[in-house]
């Protein structure tokens, strides 16, 4: 975990390259927040084509034993499962050096591979309980730590006021209509769940920049009490959580259809 900090921080950066030529090497990003020792990378490059793999990470298994390291989408420079393991074993051992311990990846059996996505999500969840506030990233990309560490510094470490509002985050040209689309779905529920439904379908359909929980509850105060800062994360992430066969999430679909159009 601490190499993985080191990484996030830029302390010491995990060195992606193929292992046929050190010459090459891939760019990384954090998606998601990572949650003491549970992350989700992509490793590739950016610049040009889209040309990346995923690499899940859970040091800290909520269902297994071990940790363990998951290798997805292997498209062009990753073709070859075999040399994607090589990179990211490569990688971690760049950063553990010196370290008296060395990463060996083994492959899974077959039927152990059948939970792993279960095991993510439970394990993430867990570890988001007691995380260090000062750790997330609210936003995409790591790019948003070091964009906080700047103002921290050029601030002397005060309160960051916010710069955005609600509004801010509407890329629709009609943002009243979709602020009172979300207020007619928000009202008169409190599960968390329903609560971030709006919220995660308009990023989903592109109608809104994903909006940070501080600016929802500045905008709906009667929101704080029936949703927390790691569940709205949680709901509002594509990547971790799945509205797929949600009633509500397809009626809701249908109507922002029918104003789309209108």
């Amino acid at each position: 975990m601490k190499a993985m900090k080191d990484d996030l921080y830029k302390r010491k950066t995990f060195k992606f390259r193929h292992p046929n030529d050190s010459e090459k090497e891939y760019e990384r990003h954090y998606i998601g927040c990572p949650a003491n020792g549970i992350a989700l990378l992509t490793v590739g490059q950016f610049k040009k084509d889209m040309d990346f793999a995923f690499v899940w990470i859970v040091l800290k298994s909520a269902l297994y034993g071990e940790p363990y390291l998951v290798l997805g989408k292997y498209s062009q420079s990753f073709h070859n499962p075999d040399i994607l393991a090589k990179i990211v074993e490569c990688a971690f051992n760049w950063v553990l050096k010196g370290k008296g311990v060395k990463l060996v990846l083994e492959p899974w059996e077959t039927d152990e591979k059948i939970m792993w996505a279960v095991d993510y999500n439970q394990s993430y969840m867990n570890e988001m309980t007691h995380i260090d506030p000062s750790d997330l990233i609210l936003v995409g990309y790591e790019d948003a730590l070091e964009d906080y560490m700047m103002k921290l510094a050029k601030r002397g470490k005060q309160k960051i006021n916010k710069e955005k509002g609600f509004k801010d985050y509407i890329l629709f040209q009609d943002k009243n209509l979709v602020m009172r689309l979300v207020r007619q779905q928000i009202k008169n529920t409190s599960s968390p769940k329903r609560i971030a439904m709006p919220f995660r379908l308009l990023n989903d359909r592109k109608i809104v920049n994903r909006i940070p929980y501080k600016i929802v509850v500045s905008e709906y105060p009667e929101l704080e009490g029936n949703i927390s800062e790691t569940r709205y994360n949680y709901w509002t992430n594509a990547i971790i959580s799945s509205y797929e066969g949600d009633l509500d999430y397809i009626e809701l679909n249908k109507e922002i259809d029918s104003l789309l159009m209108s």
